[in-house]
């Protein structure tokens, strides 16, 4: 169990926060040499030597989402950071079998790289990425049982993958990763669910918006607000849609890794923006 000054006591600040994350990192692995940075930001060193500077930024907002979440949320990311610091052997080169894509709005890329160089990164990654439509990019990562890491063309070239195979790889794997996807809801109203990570990458399935194609009035709406939240609604029902802007609200409010409050509509068998016309 972690620290206790947050619960009763009202939610953490970020120092609290960061106190309490070094001290799970300690019990999980206590071996590591450990530095406080500032608040939501630490150093540590890694079984080669090397100096490690880990931000907490968006796993303190997670926590805020959730604070009852706390341990879930404190658990899942040390568990992630211990499996990519002492495995650095396991990132050596890409798994392509692990290759999933992901996708993003597309400010994400600039916020991202601004972000890490206003907290002092010396260099910033280059992603691989495709274009989805004029709002979102497909990214690609390496998905692992505790971890995620997005990838840079010098990694695909290394491991000898084709560009132009890349979508196709991807989405086979993400089929075969994903567990079955559950639709929920009634009268014209859906949500869908796949384990809660990957819900807006199901957009690149064609075959699944086909298939509810005959559940909404009109064409296909979704919107994906959140990474774990996928609502489905149609273009001719104005209750529909309503009813669907209030979740996008309200997931956007309180839920994590947010994405858009942007709706799609599917024509042609592509999403473009829905602006209700």
């Amino acid at each position: 169990m972690f620290g206790g000054s947050g619960g009763d006591e009202g939610p953490l600040t970020p120092a609290q926060f960061t106190s309490e994350f070094v001290g799970a990192l300690h019990v999980a692995s206590p071996d590591l040499k450990i530095e406080v940075i500032k608040d939501l930001e630490v150093k540590m060193q890694k079984p080669n030597g090397k100096d490690h500077t880990v931000f907490l930024y968006n796993t303190f907002d997670n926590y805020k989402a959730d604070p009852k979440a706390k341990e879930a949320v404190m658990q899942r990311f040390v568990s992630s950071l211990i499996e990519n610091i002492t495995n650095e052997k396991a990132f050596e080169s890409l798994d392509p079998t692990r290759i999933i894509p992901v996708i993003k709005d597309r400010p994400w890329l600039e916020e991202t790289r601004n972000a890490l160089i206003a907290r002092g990164a010396k260099k910033v990654p280059e992603n691989v990425y495709d274009d989805f439509n004029e709002d979102l990019i497909i990214l690609y990562a390496e998905d692992s049982p505790k971890n995620i890491r997005y990838f840079s063309p010098e990694d695909l070239q290394k491991a000898q993958i084709d560009r132009k195979d890349l979508r196709n790889l991807a989405c086979e794997n993400l089929k075969r990763l994903l567990p079955n996807v559950e639709q929920h809801g009634a009268n014209g109203l859906y949500m869908l669910s796949a384990g809660g990570d990957y819900e807006a990458s199901l957009l690149l399935f064609d075959s699944i918006w086909s298939g509810l194609k005959e559940a909404v009035s009109g064409d296909v709406v979704v919107a994906i607000p959140t990474r774990d939240v996928l609502v489905v609604a149609g273009s001719e029902d104005a209750e529909g849609i309503l009813r669907m802007q209030n979740i996008i609200e309200d997931a956007l409010a309180k839920g994590a890794y947010r994405l858009t409050k942007k709706m799609f509509v599917h024509r042609g068998g592509k999403f473009e923006e829905f602006t209700g016309t």
